[in-house]
Parts: C-alpha cells; structure tokens; sequence
C-alpha cells in the first residue's frame, strides 16, 4: 500500500505590526506571499517551481480576507497564478485582516476583535465563514471544499458551520496546539484520518522526540521543512509507510524559504539551509514513487465517501529519537545567526 503524501502550504499576509503601530500597513502580497528577493520569487513562485518539475502538486490554504485589505484583484492574481500551475487551493481564514478592514473603512479604532473564527460568537461565526466562502468563490471560482483554520484554532462548532457551507474536509487539528484552541473540548486521534459528527478531519502529521523543547506538547512536532532536518522528515515518512499510515500531512508557508529581518519583510534573505531541505525530501518521493504518492487534499476531499470507509483510524507517531533533533537544533541556531 502506498501512503499518501500532502503538501500543505499555508498561504496568507501578515499584519506586519500595523495594530501596533498606526503608521505601519499589513505586509503586501509581493513581500509575504511571493517573497520576492531582487525580483526573483522564493515564495509560491519558487514552490511552484519545484513542485511542477517533479510532476507533484500541493494544497495551497488561501487566506481571505486580506482581500479587504488590498483588494479582491491582488489577491485573485496570486490564487489564479496558483491555479494556472495546477495546484489545489482551499480555503483559510485570518480575521485580522477582516476587522482592520473595518477599522480602515470606519476610521475608529476596533478594540473587541480575534484572529480566530471560533471566538465568535454563533450567528457571528456562521455569518463571517459565510462571507469567507463566498469571497474564496469570487477569488477562485469555485466553492471551498477544504477548511484549515488560521493559528490551527477549530472546534466541532465550527466543524458543523463548515458542513453548512458544503466544505466536507478540515485539516485544522494540531495536538500541540491543543489547550490552545485547537479542539480544546474534543477527544481526537493524532495521525489519522476521522469523522467527527459527518465531518472529516486530517490533522498534520506529527512525529515525537526525546529532546525536551518547552514549545512541543509531550515532545510531539509537526511534520515542517523549517523545523525538521532532512533525515528527520525521510525517517518519519519511511516509519509511517512501514507502519501501514495511509495518509501523511506535511505543512509549510508560503514564507518558509525565507529569512526576514523585521515584520513588515522589507528586508529578506533566501533560507538555503530549508531550500535545500524542501528539494531534497521531493527528491526522496520522487525516488520513491512505489512506497509514496503525493496528493492533494483536493482530490482527498473529492474522493471521501461514507463514513463506513474510514477504517484507519489506529494512532501511530514516526519516532525521532534525542541525538538527530540535538543536531537539527545546532543547525538552526547558526541558520539563525546566518
């Protein structure tokens, strides 16, 4: 059996300190989206790249309501240039940007506000996920049938609105964001496809280490090229196709090439250490194309069928072990300083 590999790219703007600082604007789409260095793209551009030369595709989790921000036109150019190169784009939700939108057109400040879909109240939320489809059907042409929530932030109660809007798939469910937001209230299987009330959830996909960092939860981390070392993302894929997973989840952003010197990415440099990282990990797929097939949530989505057919649902955790994360550790600390 193959396992199935998904590339996750979050896509979004970045409010750059502008509540903060009044004199400060949200992050361009030029800047944190395609990460432009002396007119050359390391950011969805440079993804694509190597995406297509290998024939693989990703899910690319738009965020919306920048669109407020900087115009429906900016952000339709880079989901069309995502779509013109043959990638899944799906539906992801910021809420800063929705309410300095408001703050803009009112010209008052807005004081009572999140990031978060879930923090609102009921008719709220289910007002503003229904705004957020429809922008992303205006912006893409299609209706959303994908959901990751931004700061990986969800609950049932929003799984059950995301039904409403016909969206049947949600990739929103981080165990070392749980206790802070991420299905606080909700018992759920780590690494495994599930139903929850009709819904289907694919957490990403994480894997375990020895060495103590206070951020993890119970030494668990995310399957990420900018926090795992080559051998650690090869090692956990080839532990999970061993232990029979039938689906892994990577994630990354569309600013994970690069290194940025301030908030407002005016000032960038290329990450050829995660690059390289990226490139070397396709490679591997690529080599490896009996044991692996690289896939879209997309096509998952349109796959789904009864929940009768969900049948895995046993919880593995590819093992990382202390030395490699120590080494990986080292690394990151002098990319850092680089």
């Amino acid at each position: 059996m193959k396992t199935k590999v998904y590339f996750t790219v979050d896509t979004e703007n970045s409010m750059g300190g502008a509540w903060s600082d009044p004199t400060l604007r949200p992050v361009p789409s030029d800047r944190r989206i395609h990460c432009r260095i002396d007119g050359a793209d390391h950011g969805i551009g440079w993804i694509c790249q190597q995406l297509v030369k290998r024939n693989f595709k990703a899910t690319f989790f738009a965020e919306v309501f920048a669109s407020q921000v900087f115009g429906e036109d900016d952000s339709r150019r880079w989901m069309a240039y995502l779509k013109d190169h043959g990638q899944d784009v799906q539906l992801h939700t910021h809420l800063n940007f929705h309410f300095y939108a408001q703050q803009l057109a009112q010209g008052t400040l807005i004081t009572r506000r999140t990031d978060d879909l879930v923090r609102l109240e009921d008719v709220e939320r289910r007002r503003t996920l229904a705004q957020a489809c429809e922008i992303f059907e205006r912006l893409v042409g299609e209706r959303p049938r994908v959901f990751r929530a931004g700061n990986w932030v969800c609950s049932r109660e929003l799984l059950a609105d995301l039904l409403q809007q016909g969206i049947v798939l949600d990739s929103s469910y981080n165990h070392v964001v749980k206790g802070k937001g991420s299905f606080d209230e909700t018992s759920l299987k780590v690494n495994a496809l599930q139903v929850i009330d009709g819904m289907f959830e694919l957490p990403v996909t994480l894997a375990h280490q020895m060495l103590p960092e206070p951020r993890l939860r119970e030494g668990l981390r995310p399957l990420d090229p900018t926090s795992m070392s080559s051998w650690e993302l090869r090692s956990s894929l080839e532990q999970a196709q061993q232990a029979g997973m039938e689906h892994v989840v990577l994630v990354l952003h569309c600013f994970s090439f690069v290194k940025s010197r301030d908030a407002q990415y005016q000032d960038l440099r290329p990450d050829r250490v995660v690059m390289n990282r990226f490139t070397a990990l396709l490679d591997h797929l690529m080599a490896h194309n009996d044991r692996f097939e690289v896939s879209t949530l997309g096509e998952l989505a349109n796959s789904l069928r009864p929940v009768d057919l969900v049948t895995d649902t046993q919880t593995r955790i590819p093992q990382l072990g202390f030395a490699r994360p120590l080494v990986r550790k080292l690394v990151q600390i002098a990319n850092r300083l680089t």
